[in-house]
This record gives C-alpha cells, sequence and structure tokens, in this order.
C-alpha cells in the first residue's frame, strides 16, 4: 500500500475515536485524549482531542478503540489492570490488528495497537485523562447518528443512480463503494431488459477505456457473472432481446443492437429509399438506427462505395457508403 494511501487509513482511524461515545445514551464525562501513528516510515504529529464518553460506558470493551461497522473486537482479555484484544477489518484494504491497554487508576489510560494494513504493518498509541467536565454523550450519539443516516441516503441515492444509468462500477467494488446485494440484483435484472442492454451496449461502442469506472459488456458481464461464450454471456443476451425485439416491433432496440436480426428488415424497409420513394414513418428510427451500423445490405452502400475508385481504402468507401444511403434513407 503507498504511504498517501496509509496515511488516509491513519487519518480515519483517529478520527473514529469520538465514534465511541455515539453508542451512549447516558451523560458523560469529558476526557482529553492524545493519539500517535507510526506508519510506513512516518511519524503522524500527535492529535489530543476532547471525547465525551458515557458515564457508565460498558468494561468489555477497549476505551480507544474504533468500533466502526466493519470492525471487530474480539477475544477481550482483561487481567489487573491490564487489557489485550484483537481486532479485524473488512474491506479494501483489510486489517488486522492487536491491542493492549493499561489503567493505572479511574482516571488515566494508556496503550497501543499493531495494526496490519494491507501488506503494511502500522503502530498506533493512545493515552486518555478524565477532566472530570459532565458532557452529554446522547447529543453525540444524535450527531453521530444523523451523520450516519445522511452518508447511508447519500449511499442508497448513488446505488439507484447506479442502477438507472447501468454503471457497472457502482457495483464492481473498484471505486470503494459498496452497495447492498439488492441493487446490484436489480442492475442485473435490468441488464436484461432492452432499456438496461441498451445503455451498455451504448458505453461498449462508445470507446470507453477499461479501468474502474469501466461500464461496458465487460464490466456488465463481471458484475452479473455473465459467461464468456453462449447463451449465458454478454452476446447470448443480445441475441435473446433482439429476437424479442424482432418479433415484438421493438424498432429503435433493433436498429440500435440487432445489425444480424435486423438485417432483412432493413433491406425491406430502408434499402433503395429517396426522395421518391421516403421511409416509410414506422421505419424511420429503425432505418435511422440500422444505417449507423455501416452494414446496409442495400445496392445503394454498394455502388456509393463503386464510386470512390479502386484505390479507395475499405474503411473510408464504407463511411461514405454509410452517410449517401443515410441521406437517401432520410430524405435529406
Amino acid at each position: 500500500m503507498s504511504t498517501p494511501c496509509l496515511a488516509r487509513f491513519a487519518t480515519a482511524l483517529i478520527a473514529a475515536l469520538p465514534a465511541l461515545t455515539a453508542l451512549a445514551q447516558e451523560p458523560g464525562e469529558t476526557w482529553e485524549v492524545t493519539t500517535e501513528m507510526q506508519a510506513a516510515g512516518m511519524s503522524m504529529p500527535a492529535r489530543t482531542q476532547e471525547v465525551c464518553s458515557p458515564t457508565n460506558a460498558p468494561q468489555d470493551t477497549p476505551q480507544g478503540v474504533p468500533t466502526q461497522d466493519n470492525c471487530e473486537v474480539y477475544d477481550v482479555q482483561r487481567t489487573g489492570t491490564t487489557m489485550r484484544w484483537k481486532v479485524r477489518c473488512t474491506g479494501d484494504p483489510p486489517t488486522t490488528g492487536t491491542g493492549e491497554m493499561h489503567y493505572p487508576d479511574r482516571n488515566n489510560y494508556n496503550g497501543e495497537m499493531q495494526m496490519k494494513v494491507g501488506g503494511d504493518e502500522m503502530l498506533m498509541k493512545m493515552r486518555g485523562r478524565r477532566t472530570g467536565a459532565a458532557c452529554d454523550a446522547g447529543a453525540v450519539k444524535k450527531q453521530v447518528a444523523a451523520a450516519q443516516a445522511q452518508s447511508a441516503q447519500q449511499l442508497e441515492q448513488v446505488c439507484r443512480n447506479g442502477v438507472e444509468s447501468m454503471a457497472a462500477y457502482t457495483f464492481t467494488g473498484t471505486t470503494g463503494i459498496e452497495c447492498p446485494a439488492s441493487y446490484r440484483e436489480q442492475y442485473c435484472a435490468r441488464l436484461k431488459t432492452e432499456a438496461g442492454f441498451d445503455k451498455v451496449a451504448e458505453y461498449g461502442t462508445a470507446g470507453q477505456p477499461a479501468g474502474p469506472y469501466d461500464s461496458g459488456p465487460g464490466a456488465a458481464a463481471s458484475v452479473c457473472g455473465l459467461s464468456a461464450t453462449g447463451a449465458g454471456s454478454f452476446e447470448g443476451l443480445r441475441g435473446q432481446l433482439c429476437s424479442a425485439a424482432l418479433s415484438g416491433e421493438s424498432l429503435v432496440f433493433l436498429g440500435r443492437n440487432c445489425v444480424a436480426e435486423g438485417r432483412d428488415l432493413a433491406v425491406r424497409e430502408c434499402a433503395g429509399r429517396g426522395f421518391t420513394s421516403p421511409v416509410a414513418e414506422k421505419y424511420r428510427d429503425f432505418c435511422s438506427a440500422y444505417a449507423r451500423h455501416g452494414a446496409l445490405p442495400a445496392g445503394d452502400a454498394a455502388a456509393a462505395a463503386s464510386t470512390q475508385g479502386e484505390d479507395a481504402a475499405p474503411k473510408d468507401s464504407a463511411v461514405k457508403a454509410g452517410k449517401k444511403a443515410l441521406r437517401g434513407l432520410l430524405g435529406f
């Protein structure tokens, strides 16, 4: 893990300390807590902050240890004035660690945690001193709960947008977004519809580069566990949707996504059209979409290609032929 990544993790770990008070619903007392961090050959400056700790906080959890939802403190052992524990956190990167805390009296504690973050190690030292000032632990809980609720709402919105826009990266985990499994299921269900498939196919034809924000066919196949070939593949799904689009006359989808399946219809309704025999209104959108594939089987395309001469590049000829055929189809 790079130094910046480890630094971000360390900062987040320190910032999580006040969240311990969120577990309380009773009046609390103020502690002055100081933390120091050493990681990847660097030392972060000591940070001191006031923390409102519940007056009746449970004694089976080490004080000063973050308790985020993705972290579990376990194997807690207390002997006299010393407490030892282990911790493990899921996520990227996964984290494990051990800790030891000493309580010389009821007003002080000190200790440290040895953490392994990905492939790197980190040392966190902590010490706390009771100041005696009363504080409202319940108010802190409400603030943290409100922040957590807002974060959850924002995540829900991101996940809903991911389904609507068919943004595969929302569900691959490559960008740190962790949507509930139900949204992945909605995404995969929508991929099997014309609207969802069409969006993903468009990402693919747009030449989107591979990377953490890839949402094209490959990313969609990975999210939904599609096979590489056959009926269970992305192309197999295309074939199923195209057959249904042809029989159900879903013409725009057919023109945009179904070159082979739409060929006969294109020959019958699109080829050879011009000012004197324009495309029927029903098929205008289909013919327009189909023409953009550069696969019009009409004689117009071949004739247009032949006017370019024997030395014309095949790609250039096809493009010019497609443009000419499109002008004839749409009457402009």
